[in-house]
């Protein structure tokens, strides 16, 4: 008992602080009471109306096709309609065919549902394919395929849907760009973040052995990160197509701006990992490390190459910073000193590279990586500057 209570209490409490959300201001929690508000209006309107215009036996169906009509946004409340009304149409049509010819029997029914649910297979409907079986077992078992029944059955779901489509565009639900635009920002941040703590982690400043073990999951979350931004910003990119309140080809550059930068930033995830993986296993200075059987030796690299690497890891970092992205370099003369200053430094790692001991064993696959994945790095980042150039221009 004390479990369930425990459950009720949590899930009180997740319903107290989804309203406070909702009413603090938008967001997804206002739009969800929003959208279910929208639901009980329309399901209610939809049952007056087709009880004052059709019979009591196809009623029902109105309220039903009003609430799978008010989606999340109005495109996809469109889209799911006309699937369900193209299912809606093949079940009855089956179903009046049996009805018409063979009369309502046993194994008239049981053909009936083969067929219906053949037809449902197919996924000519989406996500609405299993709505014929469903329907034209009400239209023949129900109404014996009568073209009656069934031409009020269509009527009732008809008028579900204009009503739930009706509430939505009444008060359609407002895109939220900013705060998915805001979720990109804060990702390209992160990635930055990511840079200078692997700066220092090359100059040896790593706390202890458990944050560079760490790096793996740090390059997980990030990669999460994306996606959940990513997701986000389809949602909004959805919300804002056949919108009322908001015009998509007012929000198409603006999008197209953040989905460059997820982008860069998983390709820079990429390279970040990469770098992590070769400098965890580095140490500045002489050389300690053992090659283990079963482990990564610990690899003894130069101070001055471990000073350089540092360096041109925190220009990369200044490099993206200056690049602001989604939205591009507010101070294109700020960014192009930062990706110079970043070439300088990845001169000189090049140069540490060439005049350090390369006949060390397992050194050279540090200085390798170090110079590829920095140049693919800092190639990322003037590539996004050169289409958020290409946008605004």
């Amino acid at each position: 008992m004390s479990g369930t209570g425990d459950w009720c209490r949590r899930r009180c409490g997740a319903a107290r602080e989804t309203v406070r959300e909702a009413i603090r201001g938008p967001g997804e929690a206002r739009d969800g009471m929003l959208l279910q508000a929208k639901g009980a209006a329309a399901a209610t309107v939809a049952w007056c109306l087709s009880s004052l215009l059709l019979p009591t036996n196809v009623t029902g169906f109105a309220p039903f096709t009003a609430l799978l009509a008010l989606q999340s946004t109005v495109y996809r409340s469109l889209w799911e309609s006309a699937q369900y009304l193209g299912a809606m149409a093949v079940g009855t049509a089956v179903a009046a065919a049996f009805g018409t010819t063979v009369g309502v029997h046993a194994w008239a029914l049981c053909v009936l549902v083969f067929v219906a649910l053949v037809v449902a297979r197919l996924h000519l409907f989406g996500g609405q394919g299993t709505q014929v079986p469903v329907v034209a077992l009400f239209a023949f078992a129900g109404g014996g395929g009568r073209i009656d029944y069934i031409g009020h059955l269509v009527a009732s779901a008809a008028i579900g849907v204009c009503c739930g489509l009706a509430a939505h565009f009444a008060v359609a639900p407002s895109p939220h760009l900013a705060t998915a635009r805001r979720q990109v920002e804060d990702l390209a941040a992160r990635t930055g973040d990511l840079l200078r703590d692997l700066a220092r982690t090359a100059a040896g400043e790593a706390p202890d052995e458990d944050a560079r073990k760490d790096w793996p999951r740090r390059c997980e979350d990030l990669a999460a990160q994306a996606a959940r931004a990513r997701a986000a910003l389809e949602k909004e990119q959805e919300n804002t197509r056949l919108n009322p309140r908001h015009s998509w080809s007012a929000a198409r550059e603006s999008i197209g701006r953040c989905h460059d930068t997820i982008g860069m930033v998983e390709r820079i995830g990429t390279h970040i990992r990469s770098l992590a993986r070769a400098l965890s296993h580095t140490s500045p200075g002489p050389e300690t490390g053992e090659t283990g059987a079963h482990r990564f030796p610990e690899v003894s690299v130069s101070a001055e190459f471990s000073a350089s690497c540092a360096g041109l890891l925190h220009a990369v970092a200044d490099g993206l910073e200056c690049l602001g992205p989604p939205g591009g370099p507010t101070d294109p003369d700020r960014f192009r000193r930062r990706v110079e200053e970043a070439e300088r430094r990845y001169e000189e790692v090049t140069d540490a590279a060439r005049d350090g001991s390369l006949g060390r064993a397992g050194e050279w696959p540090v200085h390798g990586t170090v110079l590829v994945e920095a140049a693919r790095i800092l190639e990322e980042i003037k590539q996004a500057s050169d289409l958020a150039a290409e946008t605004h221009g």
